[in-house]
């Protein structure tokens, strides 16, 4: 249950705020899975009732055992917009966890674009200033210790930062912020400032601490089909695990892949300012954007912010889905022991 909440918060949905310690502002609470990109095709049934599928923005993909082998984000693009009739779109899913080579590949990525849209709640004036991510020094600062990366990160709120401090340790991973390149002269801001995250909670009566109690709930409610007594045993059989960093992500992947099906954290009316505000104010950016003739778009945001993201796309700018690419994120087997079990298999005779 921990696990599939931490997934929500920790990986997909953070709000991330930058170093804010030059401005005076209140103190705030790698390799490709596959190179082929292959055309998102139309998910309409000829039965126009039945519900289109959901569609996915962080996978589990598996080897021919049926084995997971990886976790993948997806890299969506979106096209001919009668709006926008020669721009390009492209969704590209975050997690803030990841492996080193995945932030190297998406730092490839996002020179491609003229225009990179990223999310980071910041105090109004450190947007002013031109602030960004990390510290405002880049990526690649390998010589930080964790707790120098981690300060300088400014991942959100303590309790959450400290979780993600855990979470990185235990899965062996690197944080997003200390991995990515924000320095990069494409790279737009494109999200609420702190001020006006916080204006919109207090106005929709919105507290951390209450999406927190909601999505527990959701987890125990979803518990006789997650099978919490065969979890909790792979939890402690990951302890006694050779390979036992490769278990936990296996076991972390399940949730982190759960997370983002739902509204998370959606109130009653099915919107939240966590997913949906931020949602409104990155794509105004993007038409922005698109108006100043900025015609290949890259919006990096996390997957979980993305089921809603798109649906506005194409409801209120008549984007369509052209294809999709998967980019490992995660490797769920430890690549090392798979090169030695094939170094060590006897060799056959020609």
């Amino acid at each position: 249950m921990a696990l599939a909440i931490a997934a929500h918060f920790f990986f997909q949905h953070t709000p991330v705020f930058a170093d804010d310690s030059r401005v005076p502002a209140k103190s705030a609470p790698g390799k490709k899975a596959s190179t082929d990109k292959k055309p998102a095709g139309d998910h309409k049934t000829a039965d126009k009732e039945q519900e289109e599928p959901q569609q996915e923005y962080v996978r589990i993909r598996k080897n021919e055992k049926k084995l997971a082998v990886a976790l993948e984000t997806s890299v969506v693009t979106f096209g001919k917009s009668p709006q926008f009739p020669n721009a390009t779109v492209d969704l590209i899913g975050a997690i803030h966890l990841g492996e080193p080579e995945y932030y190297s590949q998406l730092n490839e990525l996002f020179k491609k674009y003229d225009v990179l849209l990223y999310e980071a709640v910041m105090p109004e004036e450190a947007v002013k200033n031109g602030m960004r991510p990390g510290g405002g020094e880049g990526a690649r600062r390998g010589d930080l210790s964790d707790e120098q990366e981690w300060t300088d990160a400014k991942v959100g709120l303590t309790a959450i930062s400290v979780l993600q401090l855990g979470m990185k340790d235990a899965l062996g991973m690197e944080f997003q912020l200390s991995g990515v390149d924000y320095m990069a002269p494409n790279f737009v801001h494109a999200d609420m400032t702190q001020e006006e995250f916080e204006s919109s909670m207090s106005r929709r009566g919105e507290t951390f601490s209450g999406m927190f109690l909601k999505e527990m709930g959701k987890s125990v409610a979803a518990q006789p089909e997650q099978n919490p007594i065969a979890m909790n045993l792979d939890i402690m059989l990951s302890a006694l695990s050779s390979d036992r960093a490769f278990r936990i992500r296996r076991i972390a992947a399940v949730q982190l892949a759960k997370a983002g099906e739902g509204d998370a954290f959606a109130g009653f009316d099915g919107t939240s300012t966590i997913i949906t505000e931020r949602n409104k104010k990155c794509l105004d950016v993007m038409v922005r954007e698109l108006k100043n003739s900025h015609l290949k778009v890259g919006i990096f945001y996390g997957a979980g912010h993305f089921a809603d993201m798109e649906k506005r796309m194409v409801d209120e700018h008549k984007f369509q889905r052209t294809q999709e690419e998967w980019l490992v994120a995660w490797n769920l087997r430890d690549p090392k022991a798979a090169e030695k079990k094939t170094d060590t298999a006897p060799k056959t005779s020609p």
